[in-house]
């Protein structure tokens, strides 16, 4: 089966492209904005540093949670369950 459409998934474009889109520094717009309306709370972490640090949090996570964004972005991904609970599981 051949795919036919020009759309970003295609895997038409370049991969350097696609990577500084998804793997920016920017502190901008998520390019899912979907995420930000979510009704449940969730922690985006990045996968590729070794200790896998939160770079998102969305309002429901910090209903939630109590936590602020700013408490706990950048920290790795199991800190809110120790900060919550008390221990890793």
């Amino acid at each position: 089966m051949e795919w036919d459409s020009n759309s970003d998934l295609s895997g038409d474009e370049d991969d350097a492209v696609s990577s500084s889109f998804l793997l920016n520094d920017d502190v901008g717009p998520l390019p899912f904005p979907v995420l930000q309306t979510a009704p449940c709370g969730f922690v985006v972490t990045d996968a590729i540093d070794p200790d896998h640090p939160i770079i998102y949090v969305n309002a429901v996570f910090e209903m939630l949670t109590g936590y602020r964004a700013e408490e706990v972005l950048g920290r790795n991904w199991f800190s809110p369950v120790i900060l919550i609970f008390g221990f890793a599981f």
